[in-house]
């Protein structure tokens, strides 16, 4: 009798283990290390060796897609950075893309708290530390998947082979090493799932705030998903652990109602029933509401605390910068609630399988799924796989996921964690279902029993049929008959161990569940293979090459030597042209190039359109190098480090693998000037003029050049007025209504390709330009005859019809590329106007590289020439701004402060991109920016000596600040409310346990 009282009052810490779950280990070190710390040990380790067997053997953690062009380099940049302002919330970066809002950059880890954990230590790499932390991240990721499920009261070995099945995703590996901001935000959201449990168990929401915090500051674009599945897994965890609440509030309701009312007579007994109806039901309502308010303060705190980036990101992407996509519906965001076709169901099984650019899980991932939704269960058991469903099948979720602007599986891998934890919920009811067939095997109805069976079955013949009709996806054609095995397979092992007697046992454990460990098999494997098939791995000789330090001396020696304000850039071939896109050696270093997912809108049409810059890559986002040296000129590049001289340069210094070449004539960044022409004048010009002009007069807007022209007395208009610099021109140059503007160095000759047709390759020529139709890239070697006499620079153009419109093409003239993207690429640049401006070959022989397709070359204009006299350029360029501490030394790195001598009332005219948040003092006088150049920030600026002061304020920086602050004011009121409802329950709690005591004592007397 005393062994079952004491068993009664036995504490909870000394209960038994239950069956299926892990001893602990009592050993020396060991000693309070369970199974489970083990099996998360062996999964962490798991992951590592999945890096290395995937990855890293074949060459570093990176790839050449994203990661070498911007998740390393960017990065890096953000560091490099820091150290030398300080400033930990910068609002722009002067270094990239002539000049950017630093927001544009938020989304490759501005304020990621793994990035800013990599500040303390400098003498680690960025890219070293990138590639250790996203493998790390990595193996923290099945670790906490692990720890998280295996709290669900699963069984062991589901709990494990569930978390290999997570761990094996091809998404959560293949983007670690990718494009990081798919997935470097999982940790967060694992933790955050961690606290929703604690939240709703013990009452406590530091966890979940924090959690949603490093989430969003880490990935900002997939938090959104994330915020997402966190509330859907919220809401079913409260109707599972939150009804016994309900229940039990509305019973206290219930006896609130004074026993009188309860002894009333029969006839009042109906009526008090449905009123304790009500009641039951308004106390369930009631504490529906209050949960949701409880949880929703937390995560509100969370996305509070990040304003400081969420509000100027969201400035920067909204307020007149360009992003990627193909654009939003019609009618912006508000017409896809409007469009029927968002709300039609699409069952695409590729959202769920085996893609990196999905959730990558295998076949079973969508029988489980389909296997919880129909199964027989309570609706509050299976409503998160009915909400994952709708998510999954609905279009209106992934244009809103994505910002409207298209509809990308990627957006759904931020659901991996909770789609896997319903896998394990459905193997576990299997495995119970199992048991209870086995200890009831002769008794039921048949008929139930058949029908029981179908129902079990019928999921996977869905997904079968699914995996059929997705055979002719472009990514899936060459693998669906895998596809198609893999949902045989699996079929096949669920049959092997449903029929396998649920009596029998293996070495005195329970057979596991085929499926799933088959499943974690074959997602091993296609991971393997995808990883493969990408060729998208750095070898280590490659990388050591991009990454050689000598680049990173000599530009630092060449800073030592002229620490002046100006662009210095590399240029080799494309792979390395878009490697060092976002590469900043130095902080004194400054480049024109940028390849973001936000630009300045500004700058990407100037390059795009009013210049004519060659597009040498299929993705449109990708403003690289261009070796058009009067762009080069313009942008004020004075060093170059590239293997060929390029024309308007010489040789600064030959450090044998790379040579530095230093222009003859460059642009400064800013200077002063009154050689200027109209804008309307300007875009009059035609091709090469256009880019020829800006060699010696700048151009300003209209409304300025009218303001100029009427004060110009009838004295100065005979002396120096813009007529007389206009008075130099050439006759012969035409240029419209317009008249003569300049004296052109360019004149038109015929570029003659000559004419073949062969079986592989045929080129004719047409009444304006060529037809060419070739089975794979060829070089042609045509002839200039007429060219101009010492000319150095050739100019081509022509507009391209592509005849296979779904397939890019190339034509690269003298090493210098123009592509035309097909026309499904989700970033296709559009590119149907080739503008080439390349340095000519000494024998005059030009060299054409034509890709695989069949395409139309229309228009087909040619010049030869050269650059603008030498005197020319020197004049319009001697008023330079001279900087005063450099681009780090003013607001934090925000602003410059600069001194420039005018002779004349002139015009500041810089190569800084546009912006509006631009703010320019002239001797402490704010005055008035307008666009230079057509895209560069300019101003009025009178005669003298003046001191020049030129900040940027990102938009949404002080709303994100205040928004942060009352961020933390709310989590802090959050935490405390918390701690004292601890208190006081525990002070209840110690009398209660006081009277146990002492229940306990008597029970024993007894």
């Amino acid at each position: 009798m005393k062994k079952e009282i004491l068993k009664e009052i036995r504490e909870p810490g000394k209960s038994r283990k239950k069956k299926g779950q892990p001893k602990g280990r009592r050993n020396g070190f060991l000693e309070g290390l369970t199974g489970k710390d083990f099996t998360a040990a062996g999964l962490f380790f798991f992951s590592l060796l999945l890096c290395r067997l995937f990855v890293l053997q074949y060459g570093v953690f990176g790839s050449s897609i994203d990661w070498i062009s911007q998740h390393s380099t960017l990065a890096d940049y953000f560091r490099k950075r820091f150290y030398a302002t300080g400033n930990l919330f910068p609002d722009f970066a002067w270094n990239l893309g002539g000049g950017q809002n630093i927001y544009h950059f938020a989304y490759y880890g501005l304020l990621s708290p793994t990035m800013l954990l990599s500040y303390l230590f400098p003498f680690i790499p960025m890219d070293l530390w990138v590639m250790g932390s996203s493998a790390l991240l990595y193996a923290a990721d099945a670790v906490l998947f692990y720890q998280w499920i295996s709290k669900k009261g699963l069984h062991y070995g589901n709990c494990l082979f569930t978390s290999l099945f997570f761990t094996c995703s091809t998404a959560l590996l293949y983007h670690s090493y990718n494009q990081l901001m798919f997935v470097n935000y999982m940790p967060f959201l694992l933790l955050a799932l961690l606290g929703v449990d604690r939240h709703f168990q013990k009452r406590k929401s530091g966890l979940l705030i924090l959690s949603v915090l490093g989430m969003i500051l880490t990935s900002f674009y997939f938090s959104v998903g994330g915020l997402l599945a966190l509330t859907a897994y919220a809401v079913t965890e409260y109707l599972k652990c939150g009804t016994e609440n309900a229940a039990y509030e509305a019973e206290q309701e219930n006896r609130k109602v004074s026993r009188n009312q309860k002894a009333g007579a029969e006839k009042k007994q109906m009526a008090g029933e449905k009123s304790s109806g009500t009641v039951e039901a308004l106390a369930g309502l009631r504490s529906f509401f209050g949960a949701a308010i409880r949880f929703a303060l937390p995560v509100l705190a969370g996305i509070l605390l990040s304003g400081i980036l969420l509000i100027p990101s969201a400035a920067a992407l909204f307020g007149g910068s360009g992003e990627g996509g193909r654009g939003t519906a019609a009618g912006g965001i508000a017409g896809l609630f409007t469009d029927p076709a968002m709300w039609k169901p699409q069952f695409l099984i590729l959202r769920l399988c085996y893609t990196p650019y999905g959730i990558g899980l295998s076949a079973f991932a969508g029988v489980a799924l389909l296997g919880r939704v129909i199964g027989k269960s309570r609706l509050r058991e299976k409503l998160l796989s009915f909400l994952l469903l709708v998510f999954f099948c609905i279009p209106l979720f992934g244009y809103l996921l994505n910002g409207g602007l298209y509809s990308k599986d990627k957006v759904f891998i931020p659901f991996l964690p909770v789609l896997c934890a319903e896998v394990g919920l459905y193997v576990e009811n299997q495995l119970v279902r199992k048991r209870e067939c086995g200890k009831n095997r002769s008794t039921g109805n048949f008929k139930r029993k058949v029908m029981t069976e179908l129902r079990e079955l019928f999921p996977y013949l869905i997904v079968l049929i699914l995996m059929w009709n997705a055979k002719q996806e472009t990514y899936f054609e060459p693998y669906w008959h895998l596809g198609i095995l893999d949902v045989i397979c699996v079929t096949a092992c669920y049959l092997a161990w449903r029929w396998f007697p649920a009596k029998k046992q293996l070495r005195g454990r329970e057979l596991p569940f085929l499926p799933l460990v088959f499943s974690a098999v074959i997602l091993a494997f296609a991971g393997k293979a995808i990883n493969q098939e990408k060729h998208v791995m750095i070898p280590r000789k490659t990388y050591e090459a991009l990454t050689d330090s000598k680049i990173a001396a000599a530009i630092r020696e060449i800073r030592a030597e002229d620490p002046g304000w100006y662009r210095m850039e590399q240029y080799g071939d494309g792979g390395q042209n878009l490697a060092n896109v976002n590469r900043i050696w130095d902080i004194g270093q400054n480049v024109s190039t940028i390849y973001s997912s936000a630009y300045n809108a500004e700058y990407k049409k100037f390059r795009d359109e009013t210049y004519g810059i060659n597009e040498a890559f299929r993705n449109r986002m990708m403003q690289t190098v261009s070796d058009d040296p009067l762009f080069w000129q313009l942008m004020g590049v004075k060093y170059i480090l590239a293997e060929t001289r390029p024309e308007g340069y010489e040789l600064y210094r030959d450090y044998g693998d790379f040579q530095v070449y230093r222009a003859i004539s460059a642009a400064p960044v800013a200077y002063v000037t009154d050689q200027v022409v109209s804008e309307t004048e300007y875009k009059s010009l035609p091709y090469p003029q256009n880019q020829e002009i800006l060699e010696t007069a700048a151009v300003i807007p209209d409304q300025e050049m009218r303001k100029t022209t009427a004060a110009i007395t009838d004295q100065e208009k005979s002396a120096e007025s813009v007529d007389n610099f206009r008075a130099a021109a050439d006759s012969d140059t035409k240029n419209g209504s317009v008249g003569p503007l300049f004296h052109s160095c360019f004149q038109k000759v015929n570029l003659e390709i000559p004419e073949t047709d062969q079986e592989d390759l045929r080129i004719q020529k047409t009444a304006d330009g060529y037809e060419i139709e070739t089975k794979k890239s060829v070089t042609v070697s045509a002839t200039l005859p007429g060219a101009a006499e010492g000319a150095t620079l050739l100019a081509v153009s022509f507009e391209v019809e592509n005849q296979k419109a779904s397939h890019d093409m190339f034509i690269r003239i003298n090493g210098q590329t123009n592509r035309l993207t097909g026309i499904n690429h989700t970033y296709a640049n559009g590119n149907t106007q080739f503008n080439y401006l390349v340095t000519m070959k000494e024998d005059g022989t030009v060299f054409i590289r034509m890709g695989k397709g069949h395409y139309i070359l229309k228009n087909f204009e040619t010049w030869t020439g050269m650059a603008q006299p030498l005197e020319k350029t020197e004049q319009l360029y001697s008023q330079a701004v001279t900087l005063i501490g450099g681009t780090t030394a003013t607001y934090g790195g925000d602003g410059i402060t600069g001194v420039v001598s005018a002779e004349r009332d002139g015009y500041l005219i810089t190569s800084i991109p546009y912006d509006e948040n631009f703010v320019l003092k002239v001797d402490g006088k704010e005055t008035l920016l307008f666009r230079a150049n057509t895209a560069f920030l300019g101003a009025k600026i009178p005669s003298g000596e003046h001191k020049i002061v030129l900040v940027y304020h990102a938009p949404g920086r002080t709303a994100g600040s205040w928004c942060s602050l009352m961020g933390g004011m709310l989590a802090l009121i959050l935490v405390i409310c918390e701690k004292k409802k601890q208190q006081n329950g525990s002070e209840r709690a110690g009398e209660s346990k006081m009277l146990q005591k002492q229940r306990k004592y008597y029970i024993i007397r007894v």
